[in-house]
Order: C-alpha cells, then sequence, then structure tokens
C-alpha cells in the first residue's frame, strides 16, 4: 500500500469516529458508562448491603439459618453444638459461636432476640456507603466509642451497623425488641385426681387467662425471677391450730413464710398473726371476706381491700402492700384499685390443691413434681387444711435437697411488703 492509500484510509477512519462522537447516546449507553466509571468496591458494598437488608426484614443475617421471630437456642445448639460461650447481659444472654462469626442473644426463655454477625467482609462497609443506600437511620446511637445506625423494620425488628472510629461496620445485628424484653413467665402447675372432667378444663382455662393477664398488668405477679428461689404461701388463715402449727415448722427449718389472711380471722385471732410477724414472717391481705372481687363495684372491692388492711395494721402496726385476691379472682378494675390503694397483686405458680386432693402425699408432689426456679407455691392454713401442715417438714427438706432457698415475697419479686 503506497502513502497515498495510507492517507485516504487515515482520513475516512477520522470522518467516522468524528461522527460517531457526535451521535446522542442512549440511556442505557449513558448508564453502562456510569457503572464501568464507579469503583468497583462501591457496587460490590452496593450488593452486600441489598443481601443485607434482605435478610434482616425476615428476621435474619447473612449466613445464619436463625431468626429472631421464631427461633430458639436450642434449635442452635443441635445443629451447632454448643457455643464457645455464654454472657449474660442485661437479663438475657449472648451465646458466641467464634467459628462462625456469630453471636446469637437469647431470654430466659430461650427465644433468640439478636444475631450478631461478625464477617470479616462487613468490614469493608462504611457508614458512608450505608446512607448512600438507606439514607438517615432513624436512630444513632453511641456506645463504647463506636457509633450505631438503627433502621426499624417491620415486625419489630431493628436492623444495626456497629460503626467502629475508622467509620467501618465492625459488626451488624439484627434485633427483635419484643423478644428482647425477656419476661421469665411461667405457667400454673399441680393436679388433682378429684376434679370432674369439667372443673379441670375450666381450671386449666383460668390458668392460662390469669398468666396472659398478668403479663400485661405490671402490677399482677404469677412468679418471681430465675433464681434458685421459691415462696411458700399460705392461704385463708389465720386459725387456733393449722396456722400456729405451720408457724412452727417455719421457724423450726429457719424458712420464711408468706400467710395472706382474711380480715375477718384476723380479728378473731389476733395472736397467732402476731406470732407469724414476730417470728419473721410476712402477715399479707387476703381481703377481708374471701368474696370475688371482680363480682364487685369498685366502691365494694375498696371496702374490702380497706377492712382487711385496717385488721392487720390493728394487730401488727403496719399495713400489707401486697394481696392476694380470692380464688385467684382478678380482673383490671380491682387491679387498678389494689393499686389505688397500695397493693401489688400476687398469685401462685404452683398450686398444691391441698383443698381437693387434700392428703399431705399429693400436696407434696405438686411442688417435687413440678418446681422450677422463682415458683410462687400455694397451700392453706385455715382449720380445714390440717393436711398442708403435716406435708410442710417433707416439702421443705425436699427443697432444701434439691438446692431451692424458700424466701419471703418481698425478697423473691424485690417489692415492699408493708405501706
Amino acid at each position: 500500500m503506497n502513502k497515498k492509500s495510507i492517507l485516504v484510509i487515515g482520513m475516512l477512519f477520522t470522518l467516522l469516529t468524528a461522527c460517531h462522537a457526535d451521535t446522542p447516546a442512549s440511556s442505557d449507553q449513558l448508564q453502562q458508562r456510569e457503572d464501568r466509571l464507579q469503583p468497583k468496591e462501591s457496587n460490590v458494598a452496593a450488593d452486600l448491603l441489598n443481601r443485607v437488608m434482605e435478610k434482616a426484614d425476615s428476621g435474619m443475617t447473612l449466613g445464619s439459618p436463625y431468626n429472631v421471630l421464631d427461633s430458639k437456642i436450642d434449635e442452635v445448639k443441635a445443629e451447632w453444638g454448643e457455643p464457645d460461650q455464654i454472657d449474660q447481659a442485661g437479663q438475657g444472654f449472648y451465646a458466641t459461636y467464634q467459628n462462625k462469626n456469630f453471636a446469637l442473644g437469647f431470654n430466659e426463655a430461650g427465644e433468640i432476640f439478636d444475631v450478631r454477625s461478625y464477617a470479616k467482609e462487613l468490614n469493608e462497609i462504611t457508614s458512608v456507603q450505608i446512607e448512600e443506600r438507606f439514607g438517615q437511620p432513624d436512630h444513632l446511637r453511641e456506645a463504647n466509642n463506636e457509633e450505631i445506625y438503627v433502621y426499624e423494620l417491620d415486625q419489630k425488628i431493628e436492623l444495626k451497623f456497629i460503626i467502629s472510629k475508622e467509620e467501618a461496620v465492625h459488626h451488624l445485628s439484627v434485633f427483635n425488641s419484643e423478644r428482647a424484653k425477656d419476661e421469665y413467665v411461667l405457667d400454673i402447675k399441680g393436679e388433682s385426681s378429684q376434679l370432674s372432667a369439667s372443673a379441670w378444663e375450666s381450671m386449666k382455662e383460668w390458668r392460662k387467662q390469669i398468666v396472659s393477664f398478668a403479663q400485661k398488668n405490671k402490677n399482677v405477679y404469677i412468679n418471681g425471677p430465675n433464681k434458685k428461689q421459691v415462696a411458700l404461701t399460705f392461704d385463708d388463715g389465720p386459725d387456733g391450730k393449722v396456722t400456729p402449727a405451720i408457724i412452727d415448722i417455719l421457724d423450726e427449718y429457719k424458712v420464711k413464710g408468706n400467710f395472706f389472711f382474711l380480715g375477718r380471722n384476723v380479728e378473731v385471732y389476733p395472736e397467732v398473726v402476731k406470732k407469724a410477724y414476730n417470728s419473721g414472717h410476712l402477715v399479707l391481705s387476703h381481703s377481708y371476706n374471701h368474696v370475688e372481687l371482680p363480682k364487685l363495684s369498685a366502691k365494694e372491692i375498696q371496702i374490702e381491700i380497706e377492712q382487711a388492711g385496717n385488721s392487720i395494721k390493728s394487730v401488727i402496726g403496719k399495713e400489707p402492700s401486697i394481696i392476694r385476691t380470692p380464688y385467684g379472682e382478678t380482673n383490671k378494675q380491682v387491679v387498678e384499685m389494689a393499686q389505688q390503694e397500695g397493693y401489688s397483686v400476687v398469685l401462685w405458680s404452683i398450686d398444691t390443691l391441698d383443698w381437693s386432693q387434700k392428703e399431705a402425699s399429693n400436696i407434696v408432689n405438686n411442688v417435687m413434681s413440678h418446681v422450677r426456679n422463682g415458683d410462687i407455691i400455694l397451700m392453706h392454713s385455715d382449720a380445714k387444711k390440717t393436711e398442708a401442715a403435716k406435708a410442710l417438714p417433707e416439702l421443705i427438706e425436699g427443697l432444701q435437697e434439691k438446692g431451692f432457698e424458700m424466701v419471703d415475697l418481698e425478697t423473691l419479686l424485690n417489692i415492699e411488703a408493708y405501706q
């Protein structure tokens, strides 16, 4: 090819490329150019953040099959084995699996409320990239020289990015605020072969309803915390025989008892009330007449509470601040009136059913076959419950053998016993 041919071809190429440069680019072409100009690491971060958010919406995070909606720590242990360590944080616990770069928070019931990922790929994400992808966080918190970017999702879930002082992600957390409340709630135990089928079904239904009611009302207690402690409680006294015998047994074993006395009986047996109080046991209210308080008007409820309180105060010089409603029957009006009068409502989590199948052996068995940390144990101390007194020494010894400390309700629940 001669020089003239080369020159012509060069000129044609210049003209063609110039014409192409002047042609407007399509939107797709512009997007492709922009994508090529974006740093590769930015695209990687965006993709990672998208996957993080997608998982978080279902209560999970990358690399973990467990979620904060319905997973439990027992499932994790069954699949992953025992954690490297378990630490208590607040009222919850955290199980750390170092080889998987995960820590899982769970409550007393074993429900997972927090899934934390420490995957190294997260360390490449910066706070700037997070804000570019998701906008400003719903909450910005600081803890331990770290910033926490919190994004609120559906179903009470929070996606948290914990940012180090280098402004990169140290780890992330998918957190369920509802499960994190960490309530230690026991169901009510205790059986009797003397109840009819319909009576037993009614009792089981009442138990479910009252436990649910207690969860919704802070001033109502079914059980204490998850500690190796229980409380022995005795209703319907005082009388002249059974209550004094129970007090003597408690004193012999150096165990604290909790007596829910009826105001009308207090007026008949004031010396027994003094004996209980002077022995260091709690003297508490069980109303004045042992009637179903929810069936009364607000004023009638107030009178029942005040009369019982006044009767007790006239004997020991103090008015209680704990009441157990007769039959455990309680509703919102009763709780509100009790609170107005300065009382907490304390029910039970184990019913010995000493009023139904009255044998001492059944009373002991109903406790020993069901006892858990924080149980409040229901017994009776009126004249008809002689078997309760007979059962008490074996019951105390059995609980001691299991390592349980028997304490008063003031200690178990951390509430005031007297006003």
